[in-house]
């Protein structure tokens, strides 16, 4: 059985399409589920035993679908966002601060309703790897920012140099020098 990722659909939530040829599509908002409850999910739709409760799941379904996706709350993984816990290759949470829209780039807060904006922790902070290829850095020298070398005492990535030098794309996700 394969299994491969599909979209949101617009008048209800689609989980798991089941296909005429065996194969499964899965929402890729179904990653933020744990285990037990994506297992259970698939159950269902294969027509099989229930194994977890189904109140549960319907809520975690519930929740995926407003797009108010939650931290975790267990201790959070040093790997993980410091803000929402996002583990690495996972959503970061709906409000997360770190977060960066997927549509603009810029720091996400309230600007696009849902989980349309959405973007993926890495496990590093967005635009370091960036900063670090095109050598924007800076370091504090008497009260000012001096742009530096990545080897120089005190060196930082320089996100103001970034966001004024770089645009956001889109299909790429990340950013790229102008021009």
């Amino acid at each position: 059985m394969r299994l491969t990722v599909t979209t949101r659909i617009r008048t209800q939530a689609r989980w798991i399409i089941r296909r005429p040829t065996g194969d499964l599509a899965l929402h890729w908002a179904l990653a933020q589920l744990p285990t037990l409850h994506l297992r259970e999910l698939l159950h269902r739709t294969l027509n099989l035993h229930s194994i977890a409760d189904g109140h549960e799941l319907d809520q975690q379904l519930r929740t995926l679908w407003l797009g108010e996706l939650a931290a975790p709350q267990s201790d959070p993984d040093p790997a993980g966002c410091p803000v929402c816990h996002a583990q690495p290759g996972t959503l970061h949470s709906n409000l997360c601060d770190v977060a960066r829209c997927a549509l603009t780039g810029f720091q996400r807060g309230y600007c696009h309703p849902g989980t349309t904006c959405l973007t993926i922790w890495t496990g590093r902070w967005p635009g370091s790897d960036e900063c670090e290829e095109y050598g924007f850095f800076y370091r504090a020298v008497a009260g000012r920012a001096e742009p530096c070398n990545a080897t120089d005492d005190g060196a930082e990535h320089d996100y103001n140099r970034l966001y004024a030098e770089c645009v956001w794309h889109v299909g790429q996700q990340r950013m790229i020098l102008l021009g």
